[in-house]
């Protein structure tokens, strides 16, 4: 028998929940300053290439975050690509830590726009666009510098919990 589609609206939102736990990411943590210059950060799976030309990325980010209001002036932000040995952070700054402590763990560089040092990509951007959809912005940034420190090893999540390639490179 052939697998109907859901259609009705309050199977819908269940439904959509459960099949978005099927498509695996990369998982990041977005980093910035706040007003006070303090860094901030958030765990971040819903990012994605936008343009090689200009270098682009978006990431959607949940209103309610407290980096929203920040990435919502325009500022500078960083998105650090995770490695498989990169979970325990990703869970950190996942909400299971203090914002106040979450910098306090890993191998971060505060000295201006905040990033970790051995992840497996580091993209510098400033917000080039903004768009706002049901609980969450769209923020475009415009990549004006990337560093690719660590061999190829992404920290993976998928079905509700971290996940691996397995690969050696």
């Amino acid at each position: 028998m052939e697998t109907p589609f859901i259609t009705d609206e309050p199977l819908l939102d269940e439904a959509f929940k459960q099949a978005m736990r099927r498509l695996a990411t990369t998982v990041t943590i977005i980093t910035t300053r706040g007003a006070d210059s303090l860094p901030l950060g958030m765990t971040a799976t819903a990012v994605t290439s936008l343009s090689a030309a200009p270098p682009s990325l978006l990431a959607c980010v949940n209103r309610s975050t407290s980096i929203h209001a920040h990435l919502a002036t325009g500022t500078d932000f960083c998105v650090n690509l995770l490695s498989e040995q990169h979970h325990e952070l990703s869970s950190a700054f996942g909400g299971k830590v203090a914002p106040a402590e979450r910098f306090g763990l890993g191998g971060w560089d505060l000295q201006h726009l905040p990033y970790l040092k051995d992840a497996q990509v580091n993209f510098a951007c400033t917000v080039d666009g903004l768009f706002e959809y049901g609980t969450h912005t769209i923020v475009i940034g415009r990549i004006h510098g990337i560093r690719m420190p660590g061999r190829f090893a992404p920290l993976l999540y998928g079905d509700g919990r971290f996940l691996s390639t397995g690969s050696q490179g």
